[in-house]
């Protein structure tokens, strides 16, 4: 029984270390990128310190996959979801106040989408994150953690209040659900290449670079959201829309092209990137993932196939002479050889063989003694 309860007890420790490290992780990253924003969101090293945070995080969900209790999962990428898009919320925040302060009056709100690449990156390596769950754990789970999307809209409104949307719930709860469905949107596009690892490079770049496409024309949407949002949002109550896409059209073109540019590049490549450094995680560690009957994912550790020497032969002294015996018994058999030619072999045979006996006990002693006296047999019969 001790032996039981000590190997329940650690599997409980095992178990609940991703707990502990989420923890940590979500405290730093709900907490830090805050105070950064709100102390100084024109410092140059609140970036690092965003990179870093989401560094930590990725390292953190790659293990909440052993944890057994699929509520606790759920939670736990609920929580560590709404932490990492939490930290995206501060970077595009800190690039919305450093510009007011930059350019107090008319100050270009759309440089954040199509200039600043921070936030985008930083947006991009969210993404891949989300895209990680999916390969660790699968797709239910990465659906859970990329739903938290929905964080980045938080952040700007917990800092500074609805006045961020101009007092408009609605427009709020547009771009939180467009925020949310980014993420989850490339797990559900890159489903066939995340379930099969067995796809071409080729074929998984055009696969993550069709979604991109795809997924950047919500992301140009959400740009055009918020910058009307960040404007005051008067544009699109004020003025007829037809009118003002008539009248704008080449700068909203321009807008939508840098902004979908600056959406796909960063995605593709992170995107491309993590699977083939998932896939060197799996030959490192001597891991093989198969997909079960729920499609959850199941890691099975691959033992090693250890080069057995070959068996030494065991020395046979009587080897030689043996093969000596068969020869000589074939060519007498077929009657080239005479009497005396016989008798001088046999003689010669049975020395050799007696010698062998003295010496050795080990090999075909016996088989030896015993092909020598057919040999024998066969001369006595054959010159009578």
């Amino acid at each position: 029984m001790n032996n039981v309860d000590s190997v329940n007890e650690k599997q409980i420790i095992h178990g609940s270390i991703p707990s502990v490290v989420v923890g940590i992780v979500a405290f730093l990253g709900l907490v830090v990128p805050y105070i950064v924003i709100a102390s100084n969101p024109i410092a140059s090293y609140k970036s690092i310190i965003f990179l870093a945070l989401l560094i930590a995080a990725a390292l953190s969900v790659s293990n909440v996959h052993i944890v057994k209790d699929n509520t606790i999962k759920s939670i736990i990428y609920l929580i560590i979801g709404f932490t990492v898009f939490w930290i995206i919320g501060a970077a595009y925040t800190g690039s919305y106040l450093h510009l007011e302060l930059k350019f107090p009056e008319n100050t270009p709100y759309f440089k954040i989408f199509n200039t600043d690449f921070v936030p985008i990156t930083l947006f991009a390596v969210a993404n891949t994150i989300t895209v990680l769950v999916a390969l660790v754990d699968g797709r239910k789970n990465a659906i859970i953690f990329g739903s938290m999307g929905l964080a980045v809209m938080f952040f700007p409104i917990v800092l500074l209040g609805l006045d961020f949307v101009n007092s408009k719930p609605d427009m709020f709860l547009i771009l939180v659900v467009l925020w949310a469905f980014i993420p989850t949107a490339w797990v559900r596009l890159l489903t066939p290449i995340i379930n099969d690892l067995s796809f071409s490079i080729e074929k998984r770049f055009i696969k993550v670079l069709k979604s991109s496409i795809l997924i950047s024309l919500i992301y140009i949407l959400v740009g055009f959201l918020m910058y009307f949002v960040m404007t005051g949002s008067s544009i699109t109550y004020d003025i007829s829309l037809p009118l003002f896409i008539d009248e704008y059209k080449s700068q909203l073109m321009y807008f939508a092209l840098t902004t979908g540019y600056f959406f796909v590049l960063p995605n593709l490549i992170l995107i491309m990137a993590i699977f083939p450094v998932y896939e060197f995680a799996l030959h490192a560690f001597n891991v093989k993932r198969e997909v079960a009957h729920d499609g959850t994912f199941v890691y099975i550790t691959e033992k090693k196939k250890e080069d057995k020497p070959a068996a030494k032969k065991e020395y046979d002294p009587f080897e030689d002479i043996i093969k000596e015996m068969k020869d000589f018994k074939k060519e007498f058999g077929k009657g080239k050889i005479n009497r005396i030619m016989a008798a001088q072999k046999i003689g010669t045979l049975r020395e050799q063989v007696d010698f062998l006996n003295s010496k050795y006990d080990i090999g075909s002693k016996a088989k030896a003694g015993e092909l020598l006296k057919q040999i024998e047999r066969e001369s006595e019969f054959a010159f009578k």
